[in-house]
């Protein structure tokens, strides 16, 4: 949100300030003992999603036996559409039966789209067997003013309904970064939402401060399985507020515990402290927002790092990016065995990264933890991070066992290291009993050598 815009390049500086200074090498043997655990993850060969060069900002979503991809594509003139496929149980081109990507369909090709690198579009399978969709519509009144507009599919996304904005309020101000989980009664939404802020000054941005300005804020809202009534699924539901005062333009994330839903999320702190926080939902209601851990990282802007959960049954992990302390940049997770009620200490999984993470739960109840490490795969040394084409660095992911030990680091692929590379995405794709084919992993991220998207499928068993 505006640290994408008037802020980006002033917290973009800061973040290399912090790290490239001399003082990231100071870790040398935690670099040390970690390039000598580095290993190639082992992955049958898998086709890339069926994108077009120049698509970016992709993210994934469970889908039963398999998952569903969503990306901003843009064509011949610049202008962008979303588009979708499919990664399941199929037919590849040589007639064998295995996991393969569907054709793409598109969800929206019409004018007014709100696209960026890191606040990206999702599809979700609701419970009704429907496909619904998000994704960020510029609102009159600014260059920066957004909402977040929702879209419904019956029939596979062959066709799309437009069902109007996911929140009650049409202000010209900001509101993206969403999750969203199915549950038995429809899917549950969260975001940020910025109607408490000044609408856009003369600059064209929203004033993100506490000055009379008003603060981001955590909403949440369900959207029921049934809304076929067409004035019906057009009225926005009814939200709520679940923190006030939130980092403006960090990734949300959200899972189900057997005890209900969680949402994590960067919280902004009274002197800038910008920690990970959760709130979950009980028979009683939501919860107060309450720290995952208080790193006490103080950072004045929005580092644009957002934190990633995943739970089986009352078993969750929850990873983020932080740079607080003399420790330096790195990635922490954390475990609780009690719905997110309270956590263990966390655990450093990488040093020298520049975090962008995720989490995926095995249901073992072992956790797999991604992020962009900035090494590029077989070096031993650190480059800064950078926007340019040439820094790269490479995907890493390592497990985090139930009994809280930490497995090898292995590298997935080389991935550019600035912003438009955005966030690489993984999620499990549940074996088949009948094939003998095993659980396994996908990885998708925009490869920025090609220009487009491209996948892998990694066995667990080589995530040692």
């Amino acid at each position: 949100m505006k640290s994408m815009k008037s802020t980006k390049s002033m917290n973009m500086m800061n973040m290399k300030r912090r790290l490239s200074i001399p003082g990231v090498l100071a870790h040398g043997l935690a670099i040390s003992l970690l390039s000598s655990s580095m290993t190639a993850s082992a992955s049958t060969p898998t086709p890339d999603p069926p994108a077009a060069n120049g698509a970016f900002a992709v993210e994934l979503s469970p889908d039963g036996d398999g998952v569903l991809a969503t990306w901003i594509e843009p064509d011949d003139q610049g202008k962008n559409a979303i588009r979708f496929s499919r990664f399941g149980p199929g037919i590849d081109d040589d007639g064998e039966a295995g996991l393969t990507w569907s054709d793409p369909r598109t969800i929206h090709d019409g004018g007014g789209l709100f696209a960026n690198w890191a606040d990206r579009p999702a599809i979700r399978r609701a419970p009704d067997g429907s496909l619904l969709t998000h994704r960020l519509q510029k609102i009159d009144g600014g260059t920066y003013a957004y909402g977040v507009m929702l879209s419904r599919s019956t029939d596979e996304g062959a066709t799309w309904r437009d069902e109007g904005w996911l929140h009650d309020d049409e202000r010209p101000v900001e509101h993206g970064f969403v999750s969203a989980l199915p549950t038995p009664d429809g899917v549950l939404f969260t975001w940020l939402d910025g109607r408490q802020m000044t609408p856009q000054s003369d600059d064209g941005h929203g004033d993100h401060g506490d000055s009379g300005g008003g603060a981001m804020a955590l909403r949440t809202t369900l959207v029921p399985t049934n809304r076929d009534d067409v004035a019906a699924a057009s009225r926005p539901p009814v939200s709520i507020g679940l923190d006030g005062r939130v980092c403006e333009c960090c990734d949300t994330d959200m899972a189900m515990t057997s005890n209900g839903p969680v949402v994590v999320y960067r919280d902004r702190g009274p002197n800038e402290e910008r920690d990970i926080f959760i709130v979950r939902r009980t028979a009683d209601g939501w919860t107060a927002p309450m720290p995952v851990s208080r790193d006490r990282w103080e950072f004045p802007a929005c580092p644009v790092n957002g934190p990633s959960v995943d739970a089986i049954r009352d078993e969750m992990v929850v990873a983020w990016f932080t740079a607080a302390g003399e420790a330096g940049p790195r990635v922490l997770a954390s475990r609780s065995g009690d719905g997110g009620t309270t956590f263990a200490p966390p655990q450093t999984v990488a040093r020298q990264t520049i975090g962008r993470t995720d989490v995926v739960m095995l249901p073992n109840g072992d956790a797999i933890v991604l992020w962009i490490d900035r090494r590029e795969p077989g070096s031993t040394t650190f480059a800064p991070a950078s926007d340019s084409d040439d820094e790269l660095g490479s995907i890493a992911m390592r497990r985090l066992s139930r009994d809280g030990s930490l497995g090898r680091v292995h590298y997935v692929d080389v991935m550019n290291l600035g912003r438009r590379a955005g966030f690489p995405r993984s999620v499990l794709v549940p074996g088949d009993e009948t094939s003998g084919r095993p659980p396994s992993m996908v990885v998708v991220w925009r490869d920025e050598t090609v220009g487009s998207l491209r996948s892998k499928n990694i066995s667990l068993d080589s995530i040692d």
